[in-house]
């Protein structure tokens, strides 16, 4: 089946639907300095040697009481609901993207590929490339939303092409925060899956038994590869495993990235807590934490430079 032109619909679903040690320590991280987890290099990295937050995990807690301190939840205070809290942060879609200017650490062309995104739209109306992207604005963007506010996975075929094209319903929201998640595996047409805010909502264009294309020289997020399409937008917890499928059709699975309530769970310090294997990229922001580190990529596929400044969100979806 070739896919040329404008991609037809051929359905349309919709149906209801460890935490880790403390951020940083006495022994850095592979990008840091001496301590802390991993600064952009040399010094003492994000939060000194006792880690983002002081001498434990997430300091006080938002409870009060320390991370797992005695009668309390793993952030919360004494006899708390269990809270993951996490920083959103803004992309201008002027200035601001990211920038990996080699191809993924240890990463191979794959049939398999599974994503998590918290988001709150601002600009509306265009195509904006979410990414990771790698060979041009004429290409497929991977992921982007639509000029009809769609999320759409459109992920590159190895060699050229389309391997698969998948999207939500439309999210023209500019008021809240949404997840998307996903997850496929090209061998078998009933291993895609498609979530938008804990709901399935899928509308495939094109779906083949071929290879992903993950093996690109130099990669662009939240813009293509050459800082076009850019995204307007807050966004929080990306993670994006290629080489992994998980059946998302489970819930057990789907509440590995966003809660029974609706909120983000700890994903771990470098986002293996969902698989037990680091992913490609895990990109976060926690409390105490500036924009900017972001960037850095606690996954297992490379950092990633700031093209422009990113910027505090006003709100995060864990509020």
């Amino acid at each position: 089946m070739l896919c040329t032109g404008a991609l037809g619909l051929a359905c349309f679903d919709i149906a209801p639907a460890e935490p880790d040690d403390g951020t940083g320590g006495a022994g850095g991280g592979p990008a840091g300095g001496a301590a802390g987890w991993p600064a952009s290099g040399g010094g003492a990295g994000l939060g000194g040697g006792a880690g983002v937050g002081g001498a434990s995990s997430g300091g006080a807690g938002s409870g009060g009481a320390s991370a797992g301190g005695a009668g309390g939840s793993s952030v919360g205070g004494a006899g708390g609901t269990p809270v993951f809290s996490v920083k959103g942060v803004s992309f201008d879609g002027v200035q601001d993207w990211l920038e990996l200017s080699t191809g993924f650490l240890g990463v191979n062309d794959t049939k398999t590929v599974t994503g998590s995104l918290w988001f709150k739209r601002v600009g509306l109306g265009k195509v904006q490339c979410i990414g990771p992207e790698a060979a041009g604005s004429n290409a497929p963007n991977q992921l982007e939303f639509t000029e009809s506010d769609a999320f759409r996975l459109v992920w590159r075929k190895g060699g050229g092409g389309v391997a698969c094209d998948l999207s939500t319903a439309p999210v023209a929201d500019t008021t809240s925060w949404h997840h998307v998640m996903f997850s496929v595996d090209l061998v078998d047409a009933n291993k895609k899956h498609l979530y938008l805010d804990g709901v399935l909502s899928m509308s495939t264009a094109y779906y083949a038994n071929t290879t992903l294309d993950n093996t690109g020289s130099q990669w662009g997020l939240f813009a293509d590869n050459g800082g076009n399409l850019k995204y307007e937008g807050e966004v929080a917890e990306l993670w994006l495993a290629m080489g992994t499928y998980l059946d998302l059709s489970q819930a057990a699975n789907r509440e590995k990235f966003r809660s029974a309530a609706g909120k983000p769970v700890d994903l771990g310090q470098n986002g293996a807590a969902p698989t037990g294997a680091a992913p490609t990229l895990y990109l976060t922001s926690r409390p105490g934490d500036p924009p900017n580190a972001f960037a850095q990529n606690r996954g297992s596929g490379g950092g990633f430079l700031v093209h422009g400044s990113l910027s505090a969100a006003a709100t995060s979806p864990s509020d």
